[in-house]
């Protein structure tokens, strides 16, 4: 069988000739001279060159254990929260119940996306979680690492796709853990609000190791850790909520439900008959203008509980004086209990959703009391409001998976060079269950009478109307990988230095929502089908050549090959300059890749399911008017308000995307300047700027992009919208009522359905600035201060315009993207005694997240919605924000390490939203204690 010729990049080609000079000029430079005394080499992360001197050519941010200790965080995702170039908005388990991969935290740097940052431990890759993001994106759960474990975090922060291989065009995240460990050690850690005791965290961890490698020539230990959080209640915090977040987010604020238990009838008039709005016969609770209600404010989930054990171990040992062998294993489980509300419904338009079998969309009518029924007093059928609150229904969603990762291997010195070969296996498992409404037993159940509204109702018949639903998930990975590594010849200012290596790996990869939702038979349920496996293979060198004294070049090229898509060549080329002692300058430029993976390319069915809370320019204005209206009216009407509102500017939209045999790989280009200066002694300061471009970027369109531009051709096939429905027509008409000479009509029905597929369309343009400042300062006999300052200075986040052949505008500044991220330390030191304080920065944002939305969100926009609302003292931006954490460590009793932390000390809250609305953040409170036997 014959590869196909790879492709070389300008970038590949001047990185494969300045390989060949390297190593033609360090032929002709090798004048024989006696070797120099070895000293001791280490490998640092985006090389796979061992090295004396860890300042590359590629800026990295190390964060050390004492470092991670000092944070407060409990998790390796917030862990990873507190860098200045990670993004704190990607999806994590807490609150991701209507994610296709609910139950994981992901890494993301540079706004560029989970897929686009890779995730290693100890410098090699692990398991992907079993569901994929979204239905597409394949990513690491990195809450399935113990965070215990960690004896360092090194973040890469220039693609490295040229060393490490697909996914790390933004940049490398390599957890590295203890590397040896004897004896044992047991920790706990306990952390909660100062001012009650919601969302407690516990963890828990023992560490136990055995062997001295050098005199028993092995070692082997193991750490397991448990991890805890306990969720709540909306009941439980409603009290400390603002006032201005019912007032212009949610009128209905926790307000009792109409949407209850046993419900309301609910009519628009038509067909000669009446409009109908009251209390089922029965109910208990009815509000001032005769409705019923429930109150769902103690069942109502607002942080979800989980529960995670995390197992790692680790044995080295030698062989002989110059061959060691090693085994690594892993194992996580991960449980998050997500408890959604009770299934609820509201009489009015069809339920509608999208069939990924038969690629069509699904209708089906709301259920009607007949005239008959004992709960209907009217010669004519009636709708019905309701919640199916039944005390032996069991509404719990938890979301379980698996991750393990084991291999093996052996590495050595021959002569002068390194070597290491290793196999092993990675992989997890995943389920998520759930009820859902049998879109044919249900409905006929209340329509015949044998479910009782509010009665008592057996097991059986609850199970019938409401089966079980959910997703399966298996995925693996089969890998082997070896190289080679050492000095070619000596240069005048030092060794040539030089690695080789190559790796396949078999993947497969399995998700497929159970046969009910595959079959369409439960209601607005969406569902996924992947069913696939490849193969992939790589080979890669590099050379590190210090070419002058003070000047140290490094290239790397890298071969990878995908079934279905031709061999691609990432390179990359680094320069350091040492210009004097005090002064390095240097930079990166290279070239990334990303290769489609299997959700994107062989999907069986493609995904189908909502896009919740979007915006519909065709009908937000109208909801905003008569919700402006409704909110001065009576309780029925303020509850009303809320349901007008959402269903033109919170929309859920169902929709159907596709997956493509036909993509191609994402490719990137990647430049970073900068220098490390150290100005005065024991003081560092560290400037890089970043550019980087993705380009064939595999996505979907977006849907306000979409939805913008629904008239046109090439859009307009694209949806798919429902008549204007009798609950549109009666909120319209009660506004027109309350405000006469309104006149509010809609223009448009909700959206049926969206159909959308992968394609290579889209670019990304990322660019910006990181500085990192360290300190230390002796005083003598008051110990040591250490200071640090990083930050990330976002300049470009940009998106491709396919219609318009360019750039859309920057959104550097809009919500979720802020212009500086930073973070101030400082720690003193003393004896047994440490204390230190953590300022944390972000820079005040828009509340539009890009043009699409400028109108409404836009300061525009934004004081005309406020001035309808009486609340033109509210800002229309989110302010900067400030939060102050301090850490405190006592290592003064023999064997034992107490730990503080007190996170948010000054009980500052997030700066307002009145988009988003407000977000709990209570000062908390971490104690901790290590002893070692």
């Amino acid at each position: 069988m014959m590869l196909s010729k790879p492709k070389l990049s300008p970038i590949s080609k001047a990185v494969f000739f300045a390989l060949s000079a390297i190593a033609t000029s360090a032929h002709a430079q090798n004048t024989g001279a006696a070797a120099e005394p070895v000293m001791q080499r280490v490998e640092v992360t985006g090389s796979n060159i061992k090295r004396m001197d860890t300042e590359t050519a590629s800026p990295v941010t190390v964060l050390r254990r004492d470092e991670i200790k000092a944070t407060g965080a409990n998790t390796v995702r917030q862990i990873l929260d507190t860098l200045t170039s990670f993004d704190s908005t990607t999806l994590k388990d807490d609150g991701s119940s209507s994610s296709f991969a609910r139950g994981a935290s992901g890494a993301s740097m540079r706004g560029l996306g989970k897929s686009a940052t890779l995730v290693l431990v100890n410098g090699r890759r692990v398991s992907n979680y079993a569901f994929a993001d979204g239905g597409k994106e394949t990513f690491v759960n990195v809450d399935s690492i113990p965070a215990d474990a960690i004896e360092r975090v090194e973040v890469l922060k220039d693609g490295a796709s040229a060393v490490y291989g697909s996914d790390a065009l933004a940049g490398v995240i390599n957890i590295i853990t203890r590397k040896s460990y004897q004896g044992v050690s047991v920790s706990a850690n306990y952390q909660q609000p100062t001012s009650d005791s919601l969302g407690k965290q516990t963890t828990v961890g023992l560490l136990a190791g055995y062997g001295d490698l050098e005199k028993d020539r092995y070692n082997v230990f193991f750490n397991i850790e448990g991890y805890k959080r306990e969720g709540y209640k909306l009941a439980d915090v409603i009290g400390k909520f603002p006032s201005w977040h019912k007032k212009v987010v949610s009128t209905a604020f926790g307000d009792p439900s109409l949407t209850s238990y046993p419900g309301n009838l609910n009519q628009a008039a038509g067909g000669g008959n009446p409009a109908v709005r009251e209390a089922v016969k029965g109910c208990k609770v009815i509000n001032a203008t005769g409705l019923c209600t429930s109150d769902l404010n103690g069942i109502n989930p607002w942080s979800d509980g989980a529960e995670r054990v995390n197992l790692y171990s680790a044995l080295h040992f030698k062989l002989n004086d110059t061959t060691r062998g090693f085994a690594e294993v892993s194992y996580s489980e991960t449980r998050t209990n997500y408890e959604p509300l009770p299934f609820g419904m509201a009489a009015g338009s069809p339920w509608n959703w999208f069939d990924g079998n038969k690629k069509q969309s699904q209708s089906v009518q709301k259920p009607k009391l007949p005239a008959n029924s004992p709960y209907n007093p009217y010669n004519f059928p009636v709708g019905l409001d309701y919640r199916f609150m039944d005390s032996n229904l069991d509404w719990s969603a938890p979301s379980k998976a698996t991750q393990y990762r084991v291999m093996a291997g052996l590495e050595g010195t021959v002569g002068a060079y390194d070597w290491e070969a290793t196999v092993g296996r990675t992989g997890g498992d995943g389920t998520s269950r759930n009820r859902g409404p049998h879109r044919d037993r249900m409905p006929a159940a209340i329509v015949s009478g044998e479910y009782k509204l509010g009665g008592q109702n057996s097991d059986a018949l609850l199970a019938s109307m409401f089966p079980v639903i959910g997703t399966d998930a298996e995925l693996s990975t089969n890998f082997i990988e070896a190289k080679l590594s050492g000095e070619l010849m000596a240069l005048p200012a030092g060794p040539l230095g030089f690695a080789i290596g190559a790796e396949v790996r078999q993947e497969k990869m399995y998700i497929k929502s159970l046969d009910n939702v595959m079959n369409a038979e439960i209601i607005s349920q969406g569902s996924l089908w992947i069913d696939g496996e490849r193969t992939l293979s790589a080979a890669f060198m590099e050379l590190n050549a210090p070419v002058l004294k003070g000047l140290e070049l490094n290239g790397a090229l890298r071969l990878d090959k995908a079934p279905g898509f031709s061999a691609h060549v990432s390179p990359k080329l680094g320069a350091s300059w040492k210009v004097v002692p005090q002064l390095l300058l240097r930079g990166t430029v290279a070239g990334g890749f990303r290769a489609p993976n299997i959700p994107e390319t062989l999907g069986k069915v493609g995904l189908t399911g909502f896009f919740n809370s979007s915006l519909d320019p065709k009908r937000c204005d109208t909801a905003t008017a008569i919700r402006d209206i409704l909110r001065n009216g009576n309780a029925s009407d303020k509850a009303d308000a809320t349901t007008a509102y959402n269903s033109g500017c919170l929309a859920s939209i169902p929709a159907m995307i596709s997956s493509s045999s036909t993509l191609k790989p994402e490719t990137s280009r990647s430049i970073t300047v900068g220098f490390v200066a150290e100005p005065v002694k024991n003081f560092t300061v560290a400037l890089d700027y970043f550019k980087i471009e993705r380009k064939d970027q595999i996505d979907y369109r977006d849907v306000p992009y979409v939805l913008e531009r629904e008239d046109n051709a090439g859009y307009s096939d694209k949806l798919v919208r429902n008549p204007i429905s009798d609950t549109d027509r009666r909120l319209a008409a009660r506004a027109n009522t309350l405000k006469p000479g309104s006149n509010i009509s809609w223009g448009a029905g909700t959206i049926q359905s969206l159909l959308l597929s992968y394609e290579n369309f889209g670019k990304t343009d990322s660019q910006g600035v990181d500085l990192d400042v360290n300190g230390r300062i002796s005083a003598g006999e008051y110990g040591t201060v250490t200071l640090g300052l990083a930050s990330t200075i976002s300049l470009k986040l940009r998106t491709w315009d396919i219609d318009a052949n360019e750039y859309r505008p920057n959104t550097v500044g809009n919500l979720n993207v802020p212009r500086v991220v930073s973070v101030l330390s400082a720690a003193w030191r003393k004896g047994p005694m440490t204390a230190g304080v953590r300022v944390n920065y972000t820079s005040a944002q828009s509340l539009n997240y890009d043009e699409t939305d400028e109108a409404r969100w836009g300061e525009a926009g934004c004081r005309k919605a406020l001035a309808a609302l009486d609340a033109n003292d509210l800002s229309c931006r989110v302010a900067s924000d400030v939060r102050t954490d301090l850490n405190f460590a006592y290592t003064g009793i023999k064997n034992l390490r107490l730990l503080a932390n007190i996170n948010n000390v000054f009980d500052r809250d997030r700066p307002m939203n009145v988009r988003t609305g407000y977000v709990l953040r209570p000062r908390t409170l971490k104690v901790g204690a290590e002893y070692t036997f």
